[in-house]
């Protein structure tokens, strides 16, 4: 039996304007999830932080704690400011039904779709680890 195999990657039907609004608000919802994660994150190294017996076991707490404002703060942060000005732009054309470089858009919507997916993968292996590592001391 032969595969059909897609020459090229543009198809027929493009995904709505109104679908990638939605999936844009969905990052977003994602984007909080995360923040609450995170700040979930922060008190329990807090509360590990009170059971460690030396050193070592420190130094890998300090691990994780460092990377918290790197999630939070540079990530996060940019993610979300990015997220919400790609929103508004969407916003203001379609209210305005002004024409725009709706191309563009759809090629930033996929780089921040890259983006997202990359992090969930980073903050996946990042909780991995941490709940490794905390379960010997909870």
């Amino acid at each position: 039996m032969t595969q059909l195999i897609p020459t090229s990657n543009h198809y027929l039907l493009e995904v709505s304007l109104d679908d990638l609004h939605r999936e844009s608000r969905t990052w977003l919802s994602e984007i909080e999830f995360w923040r609450l994660e995170l700040a979930f994150y922060h008190q329990l190294l807090e509360k590990i932080n009170r059971h460690l017996p030396g050193a070592e076991e420190k130094k890998r707490l300090d691990h994780f704690q460092h990377q918290l404002p790197y999630f939070q703060d540079e990530l996060l942060d940019q993610y979300e400011h990015d997220i919400r000005e790609h929103e508004t732009l969407l916003r203001n054309m379609i209210q305005e039904k002004a024409p725009f470089d709706e191309q563009l858009y759809r090629e930033k919507h996929k780089k921040y779709e890259s983006q997202l997916e990359a992090f969930g993968l980073e903050f996946k292996g990042y909780r991995k680890d941490l709940y490794a590592f905390s379960e010997k001391y909870i």
